[in-house]
């Protein structure tokens, strides 16, 4: 018997170092089998509130190249208006300096005549002759600003577009849970 025991350990040694190449030729198959073709791709079911996020980022991408644009513009624009001002300012100062001149001197005048009159009729002349100078320096000064021109617009800025907001992940809903 232990010739029994020896040749079965070396039919079960002989086929696990030779492997399943042995059990297979063991085997018949008798099965036919088909080609083996390529594995179907399959795909996944798309998200629209995914689909829809990536077309706005899209929308938005293009609207932030064309506002890096208009900012630029913007630029130049506000440099030019800054110069124009500084050329309207610079235009208008001498004419507000004539104004404040008139003003003063109808003040000085109406100080001198106040200290010299001594009745009320000559206080009352005073101060409408201080009312007709200041009166004439407005008016002249309004001349020579509407004269000036009108002053230089300002350039409307640009509006950063708005960032789309990310689609929210579908939470599940709460199951219950038996006590």
């Amino acid at each position: 018997m232990s010739t029994k025991k020896t040749l079965a350990a070396l039919v079960l040694s002989t086929s696990l170092v030779l492997g399943s190449s042995v059990a297979a030729i063991a085997t018949e198959s008798t099965e036919v089998t088909a080609p083996v073709s390529a594995p179907v791709a399959t795909s996944k079911p798309t998200n629209p509130a995914r689909e829809a996020y990536r077309a706005a980022m899209a929308e938005f991408r293009t609207a932030m190249t064309q506002f890096k644009a208009e900012r630029i513009s913007f630029q130049t624009a506000m440099q030019a208006h800054r110069t124009a001002m500084t050329a309207y300012n610079t235009a208008r100062k001498p004419i507000n300096d004539a104004f404040k001149a008139s003003v003063d001197s109808a003040r000085a005048t109406l100080k001198a005549a106040l200290e010299a009159a001594t009745t009320n009729e000559q206080k009352t002349a005073a101060y409408n002759a201080m009312k007709a100078a200041v009166s004439a320096a407005i008016s002249t000064r309004e001349a020579a600003i509407t004269a000036l021109g009108p002053v230089p617009a300002r350039p409307a800025k640009p509006t950063k577009p708005e960032r789309p907001a990310k689609p929210v992940k579908p939470t599940p809903a709460p199951t219950a849970t038996p006590n």
